[in-house]
């Protein structure tokens, strides 16, 4: 065979191989396609339906004309490709779409021979783009729609995008945007950078990212918290989209549950102190009454010239600074109630320096600076040597074991706007002249966050000191209608300032105690507590009277009955086992009605008096009492017939 003939026959090979192939990809890529030479007869059909269901192959030879009249569009770009034009035209047949494409051939001579035709299935393209249309139509009504903050950003930290919410949210303008002053990282406060690096690294691993807190610079400089999440779009650009949801209102609002909640708290420790000091004022001040009579009693037994005379004094200060600290509890869980007159706070403080003197440290020198003739002040003197006490003994506890010093002044200050905002108190208080007492310490000090925590009841630090004390004192303040000022730094000790409004009012100063008070006759004691027992008969007698004592209410009644016409007056403690005060005192009455009834509690009057609802008594006498307010209670009794029904 020679070589001639074997490059044909490899032609022909070639050749029949290359039909083949193109059979076949006719036949199963997503294309028709078909010829038509110049007056528009079928030369090829590869695909393309013929009418009536025949083979495709069946239309060679056939007018295209004839064979599609129903087929106006595509008969109109045929006409246009054998016009010497090319021309498309997208229709539909059998369910499916196709996008037709006809471009002619011309000869040598430039005349149309031919026209190639192709159409392509569109059908899933079509689809993928409606698709694509709707979801980017979603999409962009989420963005505009502002309901969330929405951003498309590079992982560089470059903002391609943000809608409104986010720009209202962060404070930028569409201008800034397209400026870059809005920048995902210049924009985030320094330090939080690691929350963006593990978000991206999520985000490279499983193309999301779990939503996270994060803090952004406003515009205008403040601080605002959002909560991101991110996932990418674009892998290889870097580019991908987050949403952003302000916080600020959520924050806000639970900053306020919190505090509702520490509110809550807070009462419910103030119920749980009103409890407390309600369930031990009875006992206590028994005990007090005891102390103080017995104290009060021996005084009264002495001559002016014993020296005696001194220790005793000091026990009876002693007994009644006790006796404030269930006050101190009533004050600060505002069940508490004020004895208020006009005092010279110098005055009661000048008092109050031997007690103090031993109350705190050898190494700690106590210095008084104390104004002479400041305006008077309406306040409990209990409740003032209250707060005089604890800020003593705080700044003595914070100097320690070291030598050290606290000062103690008084003064006036006028108080302008400015320095009034500056203060704890209630709420604000008005400018003017106050009284101010000052207490400074030479101890550690305190820092920032302890001072902000040093009026929260229970609250303890390693100072001690700085806890249920400072809490009283400020219940006092505020119930004085005052306030109060600290200056503090570690290291360089404590000052506190507390201010009162002062008054025009002329300080009261107590009369001094005069045991010339001679009485007579029978006085009944009706006492469930042997030593308040003793201690008033003790007074009692000494005062001229002849005493009756009775253990509790039932025995009281009992007794009185036996010598109800020779009972002067009768002494009732409100609370006792068997018969309490208010079932013996009606009884007592409905025995005698003219017998003058001294009702005694270690509540004070006005708490004691809501629980005692009868009526008619003779007068009220608070426990631990001193010996001249019993004679002042015994004075205005005696004197006065009892009144009302009982």
């Amino acid at each position: 065979m020679t070589d001639g003939v074997k490059a044909e026959q490899a032609e022909e090979v070639m050749a029949s191989s290359a039909s083949e192939t193109l059979q076949f990809v006719l036949k199963n890529a997503p294309l028709r396609v078909f010829e038509v030479d110049a007056h528009g007869r079928f030369l090829m059909n590869e695909g393309v339906n013929p009418p009536g269901g025949s083979r495709p192959g069946t239309l060679v030879g056939v007018s295209a004309v004839e064979a599609y009249r129903d087929f106006p569009e595509g008969l109109a770009a045929l006409h246009a490709a054998l016009a010497g034009n090319d021309s498309e035209v997208r229709f539909e047949r059998d369910g499916k779409a196709y996008d037709l494409k006809l471009s002619p051939r011309r000869d040598a001579e430039g005349s149309v021979r031919t026209v190639l035709g192709m159409a392509h299935v569109v059908t899933e393209r079509l689809r993928a783009e409606q698709e694509a249309r709707v979801n980017e139509e979603r999409f962009r009504r989420v963005f505009e729609a502002n309901m969330i903050g929405l951003v498309f950003f590079r992982t560089d930290g470059q903002i391609l995008e943000a809608n409104d919410a986010v720009l209202a949210m962060l404070g930028y303008t569409r201008a800034d945007l397209a400026a870059g002053l809005f920048n995902w990282r210049t924009s985030s406060v320094p330090g939080s950078e690691h929350l963006d690096e593990r978000a991206l690294a999520e985000m490279a691993a499983g193309g999301v990212c779990s939503p996270y807190e994060k803090t952004f610079v406003h515009k205008d400089g403040r601080n605002l918290t959002v909560l991101i999440g991110a996932a990418t779009l674009n892998e290889a650009s870097g580019v991908g989209v987050s949403f952003m949801l302000d916080l600020s209102e959520r924050k806000q609002i639970q900053a306020e549950r919190e505090q509702l909640q520490a509110q809550l708290l807070q009462v419910q420790k103030l119920e749980s102190l009103g409890v407390l000091a309600g369930g031990i004022a009875h006992d206590f001040n028994n005990l007090l009454t005891a102390i103080l009579g017995s104290a009060s009693s021996a005084i009264l037994s002495l001559p002016n010239e014993s020296p005696a005379h001194a220790d005793l004094d000091n026990v009876i200060l002693a007994s009644r600074r006790a006796a404030s600290l269930t006050r101190q509890l009533l004050a600060y869980s505002g069940k508490g109630h004020f004895e208020v007159r006009p005092i010279d706070m110098s005055m009661h403080v000048r008092e109050l320096a031997s007690l103090l003197e031993t109350t705190i440290p050898k190494k700690v020198q106590l210095r008084l600076e104390l104004a002479p003739a400041l305006p008077a002040v309406s306040a409990d003197v209990a409740q003032i040597q209250q707060v005089v006490m604890n800020l003593v003994i705080n700044g003595a506890e914070a100097i320690g074991d070291q030598r050290g010093t606290v000062i103690v002044a008084t003064g006036v200050q006028v108080m302008n706007e400015s320095y009034a905002q500056s203060l704890f108190s209630n709420e604000g208080i008005a400018p003017g002249n106050y009284v101010c007492l000052e207490v400074r310490d030479t101890g550690c000090g305190m820092d920032e966050a302890t001072k902000k925590r040093i009026f929260d009841p229970f609250f303890t630090t390693k100072f001690t000191g700085r806890g249920l004390g400072l809490a009283a004192v400020m219940g006092i303040v505020r119930g004085h209608k005052g306030a109060l000022k600290v200056y503090s730094s570690p290291g360089k000790g404590t000052t506190f300032k507390v201010f009162f409004p002062a008054t025009d009012a002329m300080a009261v100063r107590p009369a001094p105690e005069v045991m010339s008070f001679r009485g007579e006759g029978l006085v009944l004691v009706i006492d469930d507590d042997h030593g308040v027992r003793e201690a008033a008969t003790r007074l009692l007698e000494l005062f001229g009277f002849r005493v009756l004592q009775a253990v509790d209410g039932r025995h009281g009644t009992e007794v009185f009955s036996q010598h109800a016409s020779e009972v002067v007056v009768v002494i009732l403690d409100m609370t006792m086992p068997e018969m309490n005060g208010e079932e013996a005192f009606r009884e007592i009455r409905r025995i005698r009605a003219d017998v003058p009834v001294i009702l005694s509690s270690g509540y004070d009057e006005i708490e004691a008096t809501s629980r005692f609802t009868a009526k008619g008594l003779a007068g009220f006498l608070q426990k631990p009492f001193t010996p001249q307010e019993l004679t002042e209670k015994l004075t205005s009794a005696l004197k006065s017939p009892p009144q009302g029904p009982v």
